[in-house]
């Protein structure tokens, strides 16, 4: 019997495997398909961009990009949910899925392509995936090698921004192992939005030799984690935001305000202002990179799902932590949310194709 769903996606691409981490926990029957050459005829009669996961329903409609994808889901199969019921707990769930996806995804990509032994290890994986256990052609391994590499511009890694990169991600792992050994999940006995975009990224990190040494050594808690959000259950429910709020506020603050807001205001504008790159001044790094029309579109949408929220308890802890006054929850002339065109030109940055 064919099962409902058909998830095409690849080991190595986190947004495959945040989707289909999403699948199991819903308990939801799926077939994954490796995007392999064996797969690629199929895949192209779905995919409206070349780009990974697409999700086919038992209608063959085809659905892409991870968030909406997991949010049609959502819509139409309520338990167990990844919502919290409160809305303030709901929307920093949405935020810290919005930072792994846009921001964590540097660190996940700069490792991958930036290290020889991390460059060498991803590069036989992709080629054996695309393969299938096919004889392989001579020097597969370094073109894909090579035209990763060539990529890194486009999420901001380079020599001068290394440190700022790495030490995000390394400031991040702490953050997470101290909340993790709170809770199962982060919100509490069952996963939210955010651990599924947060382990998407951080499983890649894990399987790569460089940060995965790193992670290993420094976040026991995360690994445990990371084992459970494989095939995640939830053992329970949703703890309160007046629970959640002081474990989380050094991450809005060090790591959301601090950076991937940051960048994510001045990537809007660039794109608002059609301009060829993004500057924009992180801890004292001067961050240079692609624009990525995607992202202004994601913080355009990021904007409309905090103004809906009226919770004096959040505003509070957003106002501590700067966040809102970079959401900048009212509209200005230069949001760039509304005018990112749907273009996504290069979709969920950093992703293999």
């Amino acid at each position: 019997m064919t099962a409902p769903f058909r998830l095409y996606g690849a080991e190595l691409s986190p947004y495959s495997v945040k989707v289909r981490s999403y699948l199991r926990y819903k308990g939801l029957d799926f077939e994954w398909r490796a995007r392999t050459n064996a797969t690629q005829e199929e895949f192209q009669r779905y995919a409206k961009l070349p780009l990974i996961p697409v999700l086919v329903d038992a209608d063959d409609m085809a659905m892409q990009d991870s968030t909406p994808i997991i949010e049609k889901l959502e819509a139409e199969n309520a338990e167990p949910s990844i919502v919290p019921s409160e809305p303030s707990l709901s929307f920093l769930s949405a935020l810290i899925e919005d930072y792994a996806d846009e921001w964590l995804n540097k660190a996940m990509f700069h490792y991958r392509w930036s290290y020889p032994e991390d460059q060498e290890s991803a590069a036989k994986r992709i080629s054996d995936m695309i393969f299938e256990g096919a004889e392989k052609p001579e020097g597969i391994e370094e073109q894909v090698r090579t035209r990763m590499i060539s990529r890194l511009y486009h999420v901001g890694s380079s020599p001068e921004t290394a440190p700022l990169i790495e030490g995000s991600f390394t400031r991040l792992l702490g953050l997470l192992d101290a909340l993790l050994a709170k809770r199962p999940y982060l919100f509490g006995k069952r996963p939210s939005l955010a651990d599924f975009g947060l382990a998407g990224q951080l499983a890649q990190l894990n399987s790569d030799p460089t940060p995965g040494a790193v992670l290993r050594a420094q976040a026991p808690n995360v690994v445990r984690w990371l084992e459970r959000m494989e095939s995640p259950k939830a053992e329970g429910g949703f703890a309160s935001f007046a629970d959640i709020r002081d474990d989380v506020a050094e991450l809005l603050r060090a790591e959301i305000a601090g950076a991937y807001l940051l960048w994510m205001d001045a990537n809007a504008r660039a794109v608002a202002n059609d301009a060829s790159g993004v500057s924009v001044d992180i801890a004292g790094t001067a961050f240079v990179q692609k624009p990525q029309r995607y992202a202004a579109k994601a913080l355009g949408e990021l904007k409309r799902k905090r103004g809906l929220v009226e919770d004096e308890a959040l505003a509070a802890l957003l106002a501590e932590t700067g966040v809102d006054a970079l959401l900048a929850v009212f509209a200005r002339d230069d949001d760039a949310g509304d005018d990112a065109d749907g273009d996504e030109d290069d979709g969920e940055e950093g992703e293999e194709e």
